[in-house]
């Protein structure tokens, strides 16, 4: 699935807004959110900006596992399934 653009773009904004360096540009969106240092409070932060920018509730499925590219699919298909 591709992932339209803007939803990066706003997921990058949201990431650094939670505490992600904003240096390591894309090469963070492979790394999981406990190696980028992000924490349990940093993903609900981003759960938290995702459901009132969004309208789509994710927290349960953003853990120190997952990895930005995860939330950034997990967001396109959820948009998707509502259109």
């Amino acid at each position: 699935m591709t992932v339209p653009t803007d939803i990066r773009i706003e997921l990058t904004v949201m990431l650094t807004g939670v505490g992600l360096d904003a240096a390591l540009g894309e090469s963070a969106y492979g790394t999981t959110f406990e190696a980028l240092g992000l924490d349990s409070l940093a993903r609900v932060e981003l759960a938290s900006r995702i459901k009132s920018h969004y309208g789509i509730d994710i927290e349960d499925e953003i853990t120190p596992e997952s990895t930005p590219a995860d939330v950034e699919r997990l967001v396109g298909g959820r948009l998707a399934a509502t259109v």
